[in-house]
């Protein structure tokens, strides 16, 4: 099969090579300031096709002058920007009697604005609406500071978290990708992960919910792509952040954060270097009622105290060879250690019959977790002449997770009276993820305006899993090899691809494309002596279709097949206690997941974007409720249920001319869900939205508010109930924009919690509600320094807007 991969994408170069198009010219000129006349350095030249998409650029030199080279034949825009000047757009053609085309000197006015008193003024927005995906940009927001990945993702449009703490888009399960690299995790090894991400890190959160076929086929819901920010400034320079956090609750608890970088830009290398380490104490609070049937009622309680140390750091260095090679290379790793004690006497289960309490359960819980990840990438890029280009990647990343936690169960009546000998246990899990990926991806102009890309990848992810209970018995530790567990896993993912994008004319363009993967699967679950085996074969078509009859009006027409595998802590078979009455279990015979995905926007002017959508998924993976009446026990297991729809709209309204400092989007669906083995239907109606307010005052002060909101969902047999925050910032810049004070409030009503209940035929009713420290008041401050020059952004991989993601929490 490996052979067979090879052979397309070498069909394909060779093919691509005899038909590409030499019908190109180029575009010079120079830039200066409109008031003095002086040469403007650094400005940014961008060549947009019809669609505004940027097919070339340059960056003028330290005369001002530039040269695009190899544009193609036809009409296009010539936008030339700097900061701190108005934008000057020009429209030109090219064809075989003008190929060179001199724009002579373009002059940029000043954009000047004098504040006399306090105003509102433009800014980036904080979510864009593009064609292909929605655009988050958080670099700026005040909201960043202090806080991890996951606070950010949290307020990103359409996304929210499932009882188990999954991510998911619009209620379906993603692929979360960070800098254009899957992370390949999800559950609570994601959750470790985007945890320990420092938010100041993160540049933008590019939410594709219908990837082209370039994109690997997996996340039924699409794909969320974390970019951190880069460096593109010539010479030395840095920046350092420290952080504090205070959040007063009936108890008190604190953080502090930091991070620091290093960047160095020449000619021929660029290198960064980062540190964050982070001091974290938290809470989490679980609340759960059971109907157990004849007026008997069991009430549970947990609350954990958390202590978190995380450490995380990223070498990366590029080698400019020349103009058409780049090699680069990619150095991370992160380690995180927490700690859980129970708040006693609070945590345990209470059991009521008929209103009276009759049995009660005091539980003590101490955990102590580590998480290890080191990961490297290997990355070359060739550009041909004639307009191909072509990426490898060589990926590696290692993953060493522990636990070890200690519980105690007493058991008392009404009157406090012990009932039956304490039940006392530990236990030591561990974890090892080896994951190995290469993949090959090539772009070639072809004729006039076609566009063809193809690809291959291969990826392996093996695991080994080790779970060892022990049970006190007679003061003595006793193995439970009844719940102690071992078990392996390895899949490898063989893909190909191949897509072809035309514009027909200034109106028209249509993108289609079809993805094969070959997935092998193998879990052994030693402890139970027990082998399963899967393997198969799917074709993942992708379709585009973008109509634009004028510059204030655009339509778009897309449909997607995708799958979601079951990620390995699904597959794990191990059971977790939550507490003495609730348990979590995997499931290593699950089957992946499909869907269909339909999408149809209208996009009015440059504010409104409204659009249909629909996803229908097939044997969706969620937790199945199982229930023992006599005990009261109640566990949650990983299956395939049966049928999910999602049919609604979503309405993007952004930059509002009349107000220009109101940044709004809002999602609508209406979510059906059904089970035919069960004969099981509910359906609802699922409204997400989110509001942002940025005010730029006086004296360098910037003010920012920011609203979000979601009514219930069904999610399998739960339906997640309404929830929300409301947060506000301050910050001023000082010492000539160097540095910058921010001060923040997060979720001021204290709303953003976790709540869900669950009905069927084995449960006649189960409630949770799930919270943790999301109030919160974080002071930071941070200093850039450095006197380096604006340089051209390196264009890394296929495309600039290639990027990918993985899911969970």
């Amino acid at each position: 099969m490996y052979n067979k991969f090879l052979s397309l994408l070498l069909t394909i170069l060779i093919f691509s090579s005899a038909f590409a198009a030499k019908n190109s010219g180029i575009i010079y000129g120079k830039v200066i300031e409109k008031e003095n006349g002086n040469a403007l350095p650094f400005a940014t030249v961008s060549i947009l096709n019809n669609e505004k998409k940027i097919i070339g650029g340059a960056t003028s030199g330290e005369d001002g002058k530039f040269t695009v080279n190899n544009i193609l034949f036809g009409v296009c825009n010539v936008k030339v920007s700097f900061i701190g000047f108005k934008d000057t757009t020009l429209n030109i053609r090219i064809a075989e009697n003008a190929t060179n085309i001199d724009l002579g000197t373009i002059a940029l006015a000043t954009d000047a604005v004098t504040l006399k008193s306090a105003v509102v003024t433009a800014r980036i927005p904080v979510i864009e609406q593009k064609l292909d995906k929605i655009v988050m940009n958080v670099a700026d927001a005040i909201a960043t500071q202090g806080s991890n990945a996951l606070d950010v993702l949290r307020k990103a449009p359409g996304i929210s978290i499932d009882p188990d703490g999954n991510i998911l888009l619009n209620g379906s399960a993603v692929q979360v990708w960070i800098d254009g690299r899957p992370s390949y995790l999800s559950g609570q090894e994601l959750e470790s992960l985007l945890n320990g991400t420092d938010g100041a890190t993160i540049d933008k959160i590019e939410i594709i919910a219908h990837p082209s076929a370039k994109y690997d086929a997996s996340g039924s819901g699409g794909i969320i792509n974390i970019r951190t920010k880069k460096n593109f400034v010539k010479g030395i320079n840095g920046s350092m952040r420290a952080g504090y956090t205070s959040a007063p609750y009936t108890r008190y608890y604190q953080g502090a954060d930091g991070t620091l970088n290093l960047n160095y830009r020449g000619e021929k290398t660029s290198t960064s270097v980062s540190y964050s380490p982070r001091y974290n104490e938290t809470f989490n609070i679980f609340n759960s009622t059971t109907n157990l049937g004849g007026g008997k009622i069991l009430k549970g309680n947990t609350e954990v105290d958390r202590i978190v140390h995380n450490n995380s750091f990223k070498v990366s260095n590029d080698i400019f060879i020349n103009k058409q090679n780049t090699f680069g290379v990619i150095l991370s790793g992160f380690i995180r250690n927490s700690e859980d004690n129970t708040y006693d006497p609070v945590t345990g289960s209470k059991l009521y019959e008929n209103g009276t309490l009759t049995e009660k359960i005091n539980t003590g819980i101490d955990n102590k977790g580590n998480f290890g990840n080191f990961s490297g990438n290997l990355n070359y890029t060739h550009i041909f002449k004639d307009n191909q280009e072509i990426t490898v990647n060589a990926d590696w990343g290692y993953y060493d997770i522990g636990n070890y936690s200690f519980q105690t169960n007493e058991f008392l009546n009404a009157a406090n009276n012990q009932t039956r000998v304490p039940d006392i246990f530990q236990s030591n899990s561990a974890q090892y993820i080896n994951i190995k990926s290469v993949k090959a991806d090539f772009e070639q102009t072809l004729w006039k305006k076609a566009k063809l890309e193809a690809g291959i990848k291969w990826a392996e992810s093996k695991t080994d899993n080790d779970l060892v209970r022990e049970d006190k018995i007679n003061n003595a530790w006793t193995k439970n090899n009844l719940l102690s567990s071992k078990f392996n896993y390895t899949e490898d993912v063989s893909a190909a691809y191949l897509s072809l994008a035309k514009q027909f004319s200034t109106k028209w363009t249509a993108k289609a494309g079809i993805r094969a993967e070959l997935t092998n699967a193998k879990g052994e679950w030693i402890s139970a002596d027990t082998l399963t085996s899967k393997k198969y074969l799917d074709l993942f078509p992708t379709a585009f279709l973008g109509y634009t009859p004028n510059d204030n009006l655009r339509f778009g027409l897309s449909y997607t097949y995708r799958i979601k595998r079951p990620s390995f802590y699904q597959l794990n078979p191990f059971r977790m206690y939550v507490d003495a009455s609730s348990s979590l279990e995997g499931n290593p015979d699950l089957d992946p997941e499909f869907s269909h995905g339909l999408s149809l926007s209208l996009g009015i002017m440059k504010n409104l974007t409204v659009s249909i959508d629909g996803q229908f998924s097939n044997g969706v993976i969620i937790q199945n409720p199982y229930f023992n009446p006599s005990t009261g026990e109640k566990m949650l297991k990983w299956e395939n249920f049966g049928h999910q729809s999602f049919v609604g709209a979503t309405i993007s309204l952004t930059e509002l001319v009349v107000t220009k400092w109101l940044v709004l989007n809002a999602n609508c669906f209406l979510a059906n869900v059904s089970n035919k083995d069960l004969d099981y239907t509910r359906s609802s109606l699922f409204a997400q939205g989110t509001a942002n307010a940025a005010f730029l005052l006086p004296k360098n002060y910037k003010v920012e508010i920011t609203g979000n909101f979601q009514s219930g969902i069904p999610y399998g047999y739960f339906v997640v109930k309404p929830s929300g925050d409301l947060s506000i910032g301050a910050k001023k810049n000082m010492m000539n924009n160097k540095a910058t004070l921010s001060l923040n409030m997060t979720d001021i009503l204290n709303t953003q919690t976790t709540r869900a209940d669950l009905s069927n035929s084995i449960l006649n009713g189960y409630e949770f509600h799930s919270s943790y420290r999301s109030r919160q008041i974080v002071l930071s401050f941070s200093y850039r320094f450095g006197q380096g020059k604006a340089a051209k952004a390196r264009k890394v991989g296929i495309s600039e807007e290639a990027t990918r993601v993985s899911a969970g929490n």
